[in-house]
């Protein structure tokens, strides 16, 4: 268990790191007319992406010094043959689909533009998280595209 979680936080921090090159070549704000430049947002998720992974390696690392047990080392089944073997269920492997969904959301953003993509995103990001009534479903997606567009087009003056 340890080592896979210490790969994935090993290859958020390298894709957070990999990615910083890119993000550095945006224009800051000096460049553009807008109060905030576009490499901002992106620099400060990448910091925190890194900063996390950090995190998570440094957790798991000490919990594994510690012998901690996670809740699905319990559902760890015996084979005849006496190994265990993972069960592979939705909430083991959400991560992995909220990846997914944030790289099909940023390649979706070029074909029909960031507000409906980000809506797209934030609809299906909320069912992954657990959401299970359409009403909390449905608020989080008019919260979060109120939210997009105040803060972009009102605050920041960045036109969608």
């Amino acid at each position: 268990m340890y080592a896979r979680i210490s790969l994935f936080a090993i290859a958020v921090v390298l894709l957070g790191l990999a990615s910083l090159v890119p993000t550095l070549q945006f224009p800051s704000s000096a460049e553009v007319s807008t109060f905030i430049g576009p490499r901002v947002w992106p620099l400060s998720l990448l910091i925190a992406l890194i900063g996390l992974g950090c995190a998570l390696l440094l957790i798991t690392w000490r919990d594994a010094r510690r012998g901690t047990r996670y809740d699905d080392e319990q559902e760890a089944t015996p084979s005849p043959q006496g190994e265990t073997t993972q069960r592979l269920t939705f909430a083991s492997t959400r991560h992995w689909w909220l990846i997914a969904t944030t790289v099909l959301y940023t390649w979706l953003i070029s074909l029909v533009g960031f507000l409906p993509a980000s809506i797209t995103f934030t609809f299906v990001c909320t069912l992954l998280l657990g959401a299970h009534s359409w009403r909390t479903v449905l608020i989080t997606v008019v919260v979060a595209a109120v939210l997009m567009q105040g803060v972009f087009v009102m605050l920041l003056g960045i036109p969608l």
